[in-house]
């Protein structure tokens, strides 16, 4: 008898041993390292002398057999004259019936042949519940009973005789057969090994039968076993590999991974990840043991004496093994409760993420007061947005601030995300930013209109934030009036109408994303509250019932679905706010490991900000201040201190100032500023420190939200210390709106925990007051709600008055000019004011000339150096590629490049080859002193000049630039005053030729042809030429060009700068790409990674039927049992 943690059982097993009516003749127990009083009960039963002790190993119960054998009872190497030897093995939670010896040994008797004889299995609890009646296998090694759910042992098999395997639990073995095939195999520790035994005994020319005479009382699934589904999967593998023909081997071990990975995805699609995570793993950890395996084969091959195929005809065929599975699947759906389906409730049907009718939920007519706040919320924050936004009303794109127009076509912006060349400039090396992803998603919302999407989305954004957090409120509390106060708070919030003045597309995103992501992991943890029929009962109520209503995302139940969501909506966050990465994944940590095994769902959301940035942080290794850059123009700003952030303001502001933009709320006696920060802010704090110190049954939820606001206002004071980008020679960090719209809610979601705790308090109380008493309660409640609904609206009142009233502003295509930085968003902050003056205007999707875009988009790939003159005399100038850069063509790594030194002590520094050419550049065309720049162009690639046409300075500087020589007047265009550069080398080009990203120069240096290409890559026909000759790119030297001409590689070089490669004098086919060793790798992962997340979160029926479809036998059975 072996025994493990067994003393639940082991009283009731050892006394039906000492009943048997043919006692053993000799009995020793085993005892495997025991932390209860096992071993003791089985020396009190067995003795002491009886009894070893063997720390629990790898091997199972095969070797602690084995090691008892060899200790207490030693096989002298054959049997006693006129009678065989039998073991009979027990486990500590089988007891076997009175007869259940005799009936084995005297079916051995019977039967010479039989060298193995097993009982019929009966439950422990419910003794005329069938567990098994001999063992089987499919095709595929799976260990299956055949048994239904539920059969109770009426007789029916008990003419059963010969079987494949029999059950470890009561197994009598043959001494002799035991020793010649080595007893269990210790590579299947605790499921699979009596099926390999019995298996090597059929191989060896032996018998196995089971005796239903014989009757064995087994615990069918005991907690805490080896026996678990995971361990059953790595023993089917195993036992496919060692019992395979030697050329089937490969064949099995990449079925056996294959399949693995099928049950992932079927598992994902019927939210079961875990199931099929742990079914890979096992998988893999089975094919990762190739010793092991080699050892079994050979020991299974010296003893095996028939063929492989006759055993075959003994294993269940594939359509039996699946109407079975069937059956034990319909018996586990037929487990729902009628009753349920047929209650009707107007709210039973509430959006949860995990069935297919939320849905229809969603487009119910009769929605109710609840749809009635929710609309009642949108439409306030509507009215506001489109007064404060005039202007951007059907506008073709907007810029301004820290905004420039996103590319026409969805295509660049993929490209844009995905490449690991950034095309800005001369281009560097670098995985594009996580939020191109989030670019590319907007413009297919907006049915490929990028531009569009952004202007709607600037006008939006009010409503929508309103939207999201009246959803994630309904997660936290069902009182309507707390979700209409959390969606008018939320679409007021100070970080938000920042945002939208200021152009920070990323903290927009983030700030109407983020409820989504609290809603979702409040369900991942099944943390939410319920509503309708699934609403938690009272305390007081509650004893009436007999289990609170469960439903995956609430109530305590996890749900994979919401996790899946979360993983999604935080992704698409930390793209468009970086600064929260950091914060985020420390939550996500704490939701995992704080709730116990309410968190096992919550690690499934690191997966897809994982996919996106790890490759980002693969190419910023040695500029990691990268992954904290804002996405967008780099923009100055004034972070607020502390007690602001707390106050939800990103800005800092005098407490004694105004409102910005409004006369009659200037700085005076009245510190207007302060005033409209409490009004708005002081009640949700308030109440966050009542939800933080109210007892009751959400108190350490509310803690929770605490606990993420302050690491999230903790994060921004981090990153409020790394430079990541310049404005105007001026150090820039990550915008502090980000950390303050996550701390903001957090404590947004705590006062509502600590609203409906006063609310509950002052129910209860008036339930048992006087009537005057209740009446007071009634008006104290109405006043505190008049309080907190007056400060979101006023805030959207003073932001649209602000919006409206304000001064007439530049152009936006001055004010936010991609020329390398955003224009300060002005005074107001100086002032001390509260509010930031809008920036963001209308505009032109076109950044540049329609003949420089023509060029620049064409096969020649020809730059656009457009230069802009500031207000002191100064001037900036970028040097732009096809139809101009765009948003999603900008970089954080080419941002962050220009600084160095540790945080808080950075500088700028010097400048490179390509930025030092381009200084030269605009310094020799601004003097109009006649020398000749198209040296410095061409190796640019710039084909055409391009001067902003801001004031009369600009005219002075156009008059200048007409005396360069080689440049050719085109005119005034939209844009500005157009150049296009003629070539240096005029005997050999024409003249009216332009630069080519591409160009062929001789020993000499000097182009003679031209070559066209795409806009990374190149692909053309090049002629013969001279010897010595360099095919070279207007793209900075790096390690990851490679070069072919007609298949043969050609040597890298460079000249200056540049990229190079030597060609021969032959013609061919010239092929140029860049290629990162990452790019393939990293894009299968986040393939994978983002598209089953997806799957996972697609909602559907998650019935009890259609998760046995990734199921074996075993674990059905099991689910059945815990259904």
């Amino acid at each position: 008898m072996v025994a493990h943690n067994g003393s639940a059982y082991l009283p009731r097993t050892l006394a039906a041993l000492a009943g048997q009516t043919r006692p053993a003749d000799y009995a020793i127990g085993v005892d495997t390292g025991s932390r209860d009083d096992s071993e003791v009960l089985l020396q009190q039963a067995l003795g002491e002398a009886n009894v070893i002790s063997q720390q629990r190993g790898r091997g199972g119960m095969g070797t602690a057999v084995s090691a008892a054998l060899a200790e207490l009872a030693p096989w002298s190497g054959r049997a006693a004259p006129g009678a065989a030897e039998w073991i009979w093995l027990l486990h500590d939670d089988a007891a076997p019936a009175p007869q259940a010896l005799a009936e084995l040994l005297s079916a051995v008797e019977r039967a010479p042949s039989v060298t193995v004889a097993g009982c019929k299995q009966l439950d422990w609890h419910s003794e005329r519940k069938l567990i098994d009646v001999g063992l089987s296998t499919s095709r595929w090694a799976e260990r299956l009973t055949l048994i239904d759910a539920d059969e109770l042992d009426q007789g029916q098999y008990d003419g059963r005789s010969d079987t494949f395997a029999v059950n470890s639990a009561g197994m009598l073995v043959r001494r002799d057969i035991w020793e010649q095939l080595g007893g269990f195999d210790p590579a299947l520790p605790g499921s699979g090994d009596d099926v390999d035994f019995c298996w090597r005994n059929r191989l060896a020319g032996h018998r196995v039968v089971v005796v239903p005479a014989a009757r064995m009382f087994h615990v069918a699934h005991r907690p805490h076993a080896l026996g678990n589904a995971a361990a059953a999967r790595k023993a089917q593998v195993h036992l496919r590999l060692k019992h395979a023909t030697p050329w089937m081997v490969p064949v099995h071990g990449a079925g056996a991974l294959l399949g693995g990975l099928f049950k992932l995805v079927l598992s994902i699609l019927i939210k079961d990840p875990g199931h099929g995570l742990s079914q890979l793993v096992a998988t893999c950890a089975a094919l990762g043991r190739p010793r092991a395996v080699a050892k079994a084969r050979r020991s299974a091959r010296q003893t095996r004496r028939i063929r492989r195929s006759v055993i075959r005809k003994l294993q269940t065929p594939r359509r039996e093994v699946w109407s079975h599975r069937r059956s034990l699947m319909e018996a586990i759906g037929a487990d729902n409760s009628p009753a349920d389906e047929l209650e009707q409730d107007p709210l039973a049907h509430q959006p949860t993420g995990d069935a297919s009718d939320d849905f229809a939920a969603l487009a119910r007519t009769k929605r109710g007061w609840v749809g009635n706040g929710a609309l009642a919320a949108v439409i306030i924050a509507s009215i506001a947005s489109l007064l404060a936004l005039t202007g951007l009303f059907r506008a073709d794109a907007v810029a301004g601030g820290g905004l420039i127009p996103v590319s026409a076509g969805l295509g660049d912006i993929w490209h844009h995300a995905s490449s690991w060349w950034i095309t800005l400039g001369a281009g560097l090396p670098g995985r594009g930013d996580p939020f191109g992803y989030v670019l590319w998603i907007l413009g297919v919302l907006g049915g490929g209109d990028a531009n569009a999407a952004m202007a709607w989305l600037l006008l939006l954004a009010a409503p929508l934030s309103g939207l999201t957090a009246w959803f994630a409120a309904g997660g936290l509390t069902v009182r309507r009036r707390l979700r209409l106060a959390a969606a008018l708070l939320w679409a007021a919030a100070p970080a938000l109408q920042v945002a939208v003045n200021q152009g920070r597309a990323g903290a927009l995103i983030a700030h109407i994303m983020l409820p989504l992501v609290v809603l979702a992991l409040l369900r991942a943890t099944g943390s939410a509250v319920g509503h309708g029929r699934f609403t938690l009962p009272s305390p007081a109520e509650r004893r009436f019932s007999e289990k609170p209503p469960a439903r995956p995302g609430i109530n305590g139940t996890p749900s994979w679905t919401a996790a899946a969501a979360a993983g999604l909506a935080l992704a698409v966050v930390v793209a468009s706010a970086p600064s929260l990465l950091l914060p985020a994944t420390v939550v996500v940590l704490l939701c995992g490991l704080l709730p116990g095994r309410r968190g096992r769902t919550v690690w499934w959301a690191l997966l897809p900000p994982a996919a996106l940035f790890i490759p980002f942080g693969l190419s910023v290794l040695d500029r990691p201040r990268a992954l904290l850059a804002d996405p967008g123009l780099p923009l100055a700003f004034d972070a607020a201190p502390l007690w602001q952030q707390l106050l939800g303001q990103p800005l800092e502001f005098d407490p004694q100032g105004g409102l910005q933009g409004l006369p009659y709320f200037e700085a005076g006696a009245v510190p207007w500023a302060l005033l409209l920060a409490l009004l708005v802010a002081a009640p949700v704090l308030v109440l966050a420190v009542a939800g933080l110190v109210t007892p009751g049954n959400r108190a350490m939820t509310a803690r929770s939200l605490w606990v993420a606001g302050v690491i999230a206002l903790a994060g921004g004071w981090l990153a409020s210390h790394v430079a990541t980008g310049i404005n105007a020679e001026t150090l820039v960090t990550p915008f502090t709106g980000p950390t303050v719209s996550a701390a903001a809610f957090a404590l947004l979601a705590a006062a509502i925990l600590g609203a409906e705790q006063l609310l509950a308090m002052a129910r209860k109380s008036a339930d048992s007051s006087s009537a005057r008493r209740r009446t007071a309660l009634r008006a104290a409640t109405a006043l505190g709600m008049a309080v907190l609904l007056a400060g979101p609206l006023a805030g959207l009142a003073a932001w649209s008055a602000q919006n409206l009233l304000r001064p007439a502003t530049l152009d936006a295509t001055a004010v936010g000019s991609p020329g390398g930085s955003a224009t300060n968003p002005g005074d107001a902050e100086a002032a001390g004011q509260l509010g930031t003056p809008r920036l963001v205007e209308p505009a032109s999707p076109r950044t540049l000339p329609a003949t420089a875009i023509d060029r620049g988009t064409g096969p020649e790939q020809t730059r656009t150096l457009l230069i802009s003159t500031r207000d002191n005399g100064t001037f900036d100038a970028s040097l732009m590629r096809g139809a101009g850069t765009t948003l999603d063509s900008l970089s954080t790594i080419a941002s962050a490049r220009h600084i160095i030194g540790s945080p808080g002590a950075e500088t700028v520094r010097d400048d490179d080859d390509v930025t030092a050419a381009v200084r030269r550049v605009v310094a020799t065309l601004v003097a109009g002193q006649g020398v000749d720049p198209r040296s410095d162009l061409e190796q640019l690639g710039a084909g055409f000049l391009v001067l902003r046409s801001t004031d009369t300075a600009a005219q002075l500087t156009a008059s200048r630039i007409d005396a360069v020589p080689g440049l050719v007047a085109v005119g005034q265009t939209d844009v500005g005053w157009l150049w296009r550069i003629s070539p240096l080398n005029q005997p050999v080009l024409q003249a009216a030729d332009v630069a080519h990203r591409v160009r062929i120069v001789d020993a000499s240096g000097a182009a003679i042809g031209l070559v066209p290409s795409t806009y990374n890559d190149v692909d053309a026909r090049i002629p013969a030429g001279p010897e010595g000759r360099l095919v070279v790119l207007a793209e900075r030297a790096d390690a990851g060009w490679s070069a072919w001409l007609d298949g043969r590689k050609l040597t890298a070089t460079s000249s200056g700068w540049s990229q190079a490669f030597t060609l021969p004098a032959s013609e061919g086919q010239l092929t140029i790409r860049y290629e990162n060793p990452w790019a393939l790798w990293s894009g299968i992962a986040q393939i994978t990674v983002i598209g089953l997340t997806v799957m996972l979160a697609i909602p559907m029926p998650a019935q009890r039927p259609r998760t046995g479809i990734s199921r074996d036998e075993g674990s059905l059975r099991k689910e059945h049992q815990n259904a």
